[in-house]
């Protein structure tokens, strides 16, 4: 995979290392020839929009020019008056629009950015299908959008790359087949293809035009993002959503199938410059929970499109249950949340995604779905665990091989990387 848009450089509430973390995006980046279409935050908070600035500066030094593909300054902020007071108040809508928060910002952040040696480099700002929303492009008091992308285009001239979220998974337009309660063969038919009277490329042509009405000419534009959520997505409330055809794993994968066999064209012809599948794993939208990713958690060894007997990797029980444990040079040695799976599966998870590791010991539930954990490359050495019950198991075979097997236990980010890579391009399994 050469092409990675990541939504920020890092965050507070992360685990792990953020040195660690950036030296492997780097590395990945620099060791595959990938580019990235990197973000920073646009906010109500000023201080949380700079400290995440500084962060993307610093990922920045560590990739250069070479491997980013643009600079993404805020995301779907059209939407931001959509989601409630609790969530945004009024008066930080009216700063970010009517107060120029987000102009300010925007050419101080590429300012900065242009000082650091990336003044070729594209920048952008991302926006939702609303934003097509008027003529040629969504402008009210609390969103307007037209007006920043004047600005922005004035400004930037053909730096300035049009970008915009594509979901025909959300489109209220779509209705339950007539005369059904639980049934949408129809829209499913409109919505979950990719042909030229298909709804996402319809939606796409019709943000051309809108990019030539406004420059006069054509623009550069890409897909941010497109995907499909299964399960059903909580923030999904069109009323295809009493469906359970519309969000199954299998509409899910046709849409996937279809977005590997896209060529970019959109019908009359027309393309897009280039585009991003959303997501990597399962996220959470203000709150509610979303389920567009190829795999559903971090910890997650496969992805959710394979055939019910797939397994990352076949174990073998080690010994155990008893009161002794590998005591070799860990891998990990800490909790893991169970959660509906329970521990040894999330132990075992643990284990298949972490380069290197072929032993893993589980202790029995702790407390809030808690479970202690430890992970080794091997098991030489046993040591009491003082009348802890532990169950250790070995991996037997790893049917796709062990190819992070030499890597550094810090590379663990690139293990995510390299998991959409067998999603994209290896075999449907």
């Amino acid at each position: 995979m050469n092409s990675i848009r990541l939504f920020r450089a890092w965050d507070s509430t992360w685990e792990g290392e953020k040195e660690d973390a950036f030296d492997a995006i780097a590395k990945y980046a620099w060791e595959y020839n990938a580019k990235i279409l990197l973000g920073t935050q646009i906010t109500c908070d000023e201080g949380k929009d700079m400290q995440s600035w500084e962060w993307t500066k610093e990922l920045l030094g560590k990739l250069g020019p070479k491997h980013v593909m643009g600079l993404a300054i805020g995301n779907e902020l059209e939407l931001l008056h959509m989601k409630g007071a609790e969530h945004v108040t009024a008066g930080c809508l009216d700063r970010i629009w009517g107060q120029g928060y987000l102009w300010n910002k925007f050419r101080h952040m590429v300012n900065e950015f242009d000082s650091l040696g990336f003044g070729s480099v594209p920048v952008t700002s991302v926006f939702t299908g609303l934003g097509l929303a008027g003529n040629p492009f969504y402008e009210i008091p609390q969103a307007r959008v037209k007006t920043f992308l004047t600005n922005a285009t004035k400004l930037y001239g053909d730096r300035f790359v049009f970008t915009f979220n594509f979901y025909p998974y959300f489109d209220p337009s779509q209705r339950l087949d007539p005369g059904t309660s639980d049934q949408c063969t129809q829209a499913l038919a409109r919505a979950s293809c990719w042909g030229e009277q298909c709804g996402v490329s319809l939606h796409m042509r019709q943000a051309r035009m809108k990019i030539r009405t406004l420059l006069g000419k054509d623009g550069t534009m890409w897909v941010g993002e497109t995907g499909w959520s299964s399960p059903v997505s909580s923030s999904l409330t069109t009323n295809v959503k009493a469906c359970p055809a519309w969000s199954s794993l299998a509409t899910m994968e046709s849409f996937y199938r279809g977005f590997l066999e896209w060529d970019l064209s959109i019908g009359g012809g027309e393309k897009v410059d280039h585009a991003f599948w959303f997501t990597m794993r399962d996220s959470s939208n203000f709150g509610k929970e979303e389920h567009f990713g190829l795999i559903s958690t971090c910890d997650d060894p496969a992805c959710k499109i394979k055939s019910e007997s797939f397994q990352a990797a076949n174990y073998t029980l080690h010994m155990g249950p008893a009161e002794s444990q590998c005591a070799d040079d860990h891998l990990f040695n800490s909790w893991v949340h169970g959660g509906s799976v329970g521990g040894d599966v999330a132990c075992r998870n643990k284990c298949t995604i972490t380069p290197g590791c072929w032993f893993y010991g589980v202790w029995p539930h702790s407390h809030d779905s808690q479970y202690w954990c430890r992970l080794t490359s091997s098991c030489n050495e046993q040591a009491s665990t003082d009348g802890h019950m532990v169950t250790t198991y070995s991996i037997e075979s790893r049917p796709l091989g062990d190819a992070m097997s030499s890597a550094s236990g810090k590379y663990l980010t690139l293990v995510f990387f390299l998991q959409v890579v067998t999603c994209v391009a290896g075999p449907w399994v």
